[in-house]
């Protein structure tokens, strides 16, 4: 598997980065009409593309005592904290430069580079999970491992359009995520947080000893994502919109290796543009912020994604190249799994506040214990 692994970290495919001729005649402004969509399928005329000069700081935090269904279980919690401005790609932070190489092996430095405006950040986060039963120092055989990853990610996304054609508008982001598995991090804080807040009601972890990658291990993940809108409606003024639809593809390797599809709606009074919404969980690129020097006007909106996810390897269930405790083999790990989300935005000034109490996943794990899952979001981010 881990041979395998490598192999595919070199030739892992991504449809809609062929190398063809040049198309031409694209600006980076909204769309105003209502068109179906298709996939281009070369990068846009030569022109060097324009850095998005908004700034923005953000800070969101998944728990799953944000939603009704809380079990304290799965993917129990997760923290990150995102900034995106120009500067978040240069070649001194060193993961920039090192994001740009592998986006020149997969094809996706032309794309960035040319006739587009681009958006880059950097983002700390750490995610944790556990299994059912958090009382055993024993692995539950029948259920998932521990595990923990914190990394931080460099990533840039170009979004495309014309004003006049909503069939050329789209958006295109890379990710490259360095980190560790196995730190004591998600331990002390979940530790934490149930002494604090729920002390007769949860008891503490015990098991995380026996989590993948325990003691620490490196590990990377380099993520490819394509947006497009399908269709918006706008009937209140030129600059805000009440009904939006977009369309995700997107590829992981590395950690998580695995394709996702997936359609997102949104229905409310907002001028936040589609690629700047959250299509994938902890994306910086992708995070909701307002533009404060052009989007003075309260906006809000409810908003629901839909994923279906093939995966191919989980180094949070599978370990990698260290022998853990427990871990499980290729054959214990659910090939598709199934993702979808609810939510609310709120934004006013340079304030944009994201509620979701409804995060689901299908069960990852095909042993007796595999269950669905949940849990909620909430972020806030502060543009200037």
């Amino acid at each position: 598997m881990k041979q395998l692994l490598l192999l595919l970290f070199i030739s892992f495919p991504f449809p809609i980065m062929a190398q063809r001729t040049p198309t031409k005649d694209t600006t980076a402004r909204m769309p105003s009409d209502t068109t179906l969509q298709k996939a281009p399928d070369a990068p846009p005329t030569k022109y060097k593309s324009t850095k998005d000069p908004t700034k923005s700081f953000g800070i969101v935090v998944d728990q799953d005592f944000f939603t009704p269904q809380n079990e304290d279980r799965n993917y129990t919690m997760g923290l990150s904290f995102n900034f995106t401005a120009p500067i978040t790609d240069k070649w001194y932070f060193g993961l920039p430069w090192l994001r740009n190489q592998v986006d020149w092996l997969f094809g996706l430095r032309e794309w960035h580079k040319y006739d587009g405006i681009s958006v880059s950040g950097l983002q700390l986060f750490n995610g944790s999970f556990t299994p059912r039963n958090i009382e055993s120092e024993v692995p539950v055989r029948d259920d998932r491992p521990y595990a923990s990853i914190t990394a931080l990610s460099s990533s840039r996304l170009t979004y495309f359009g014309d004003n006049r054609d909503l069939t050329k508008q789209y958006a295109i982001s890379s990710r490259l995520a360095i980190g560790i598995l196995g730190t004591r991090i998600s331990e002390v804080f979940q530790s934490w947080v149930h002494r604090q807040f729920f002390p007769k009601t949860r008891a503490e972890p015990v098991g995380w000893p026996t989590q993948i990658s325990d003691g620490g291990e490196p590990t990377i993940l380099y993520q490819i994502q394509f947006i497009k809108p399908i269709f918006n409606v706008r009937p209140y003024d030129s600059n805000l919109k009440a009904i939006e639809a977009s369309w995700l593809l997107e590829a992981n390797l590395g950690y998580y290796t695995n394709m996702a599809t997936g359609i997102s709606f949104r229905l409310g009074r907002f001028s936040i543009p589609y690629w700047r919404m959250n299509h994938s969980s902890m994306t910086v690129s992708n995070q909701a912020a307002k533009d404060p020097k052009t989007d003075r006007k309260f906006e809000f909106n409810f908003f629901t994604q839909f994923r279906g996810r093939a995966v191919l390897y989980n180094a949070l269930l599978t370990g990698q190249f260290r022998k853990n405790e427990y871990e499980l083999s290729r054959e214990q790990v659910n090939r598709f799994i199934v993702e979808a989300e609810a939510g609310l935005l709120v934004g006013f000034q340079k304030f944009t506040l994201v509620f979701e109490p409804y995060i689901l996943r299908t069960s990852e794990i095909a042993l007796p214990l595999a269950r669905n899952h949940s849990w909620g979001s909430a972020a806030i981010t502060y543009s200037w």
